[in-house]
């Protein structure tokens, strides 16, 4: 299968409400039943930052890491060795993908400040915007500030002969 027939593939299940629901973000990680996440019992946060030359404004939401964390991603302590090369590919609906790696989002090594955010300026996001969005208030481009989130995947990135079980 071709780039474009998967992607018109993915296309059709969303159109036909398949693997995802237009309103849930569906997670999926190594060895565990894919999911659609709750984020409701994570702590929200809230971040200013402006894209395009918009003046900054607050945006709701919750830290990616605390999504991992949730999920059982290693994270803190566990994130050593080969698990130092595992990444997040975060996918909206219309199928652009940005990736962040672990190590760049976990507070004991980069700390970037990623939050999945549901609200902008105490308002749900807009039917072109959301349910859900990707905001990086460090981003010198918001180029990773991804719109219409339909999927987090963690991703193992080290090769099978490196990663001890």
């Amino acid at each position: 299968m071709n780039r474009l027939q998967g992607f018109a593939m993915f296309a059709g299940l969303l159109l036909a409400g398949g693997a995802f629901a237009a309103d849930a973000v569906h997670y999926t990680a190594p060895g565990k039943a894919p999911i659609d996440l709750d984020t409701s019992s994570l702590s929200r946060t809230e971040v200013k930052a402006g894209a395009h030359g918009d003046a900054p404004s607050a945006w709701q939401g919750v830290n990616l890491i605390d999504v991992l964390r949730a999920q059982g991603a290693p994270v803190g302590k566990e994130l050593r060795g080969k698990a130092l090369s595992d990444f997040v590919r975060i996918t909206a609906a219309d199928g652009y993908q940005v990736i962040f790696s672990l190590g760049e989002l976990d507070p004991d090594f980069g700390g970037r400040k990623v939050v999945l955010v549901d609200r902008h300026e105490g308002k749900p996001l807009d039917a072109k915007d959301g349910p859900y969005r990707i905001v990086v208030p460090d981003d010198s481009r918001p180029a990773r500030w991804i719109h219409s989130v339909t999927a987090i995947e963690l991703v193992e990135a080290s090769t099978a002969e490196h990663r001890k079980p």
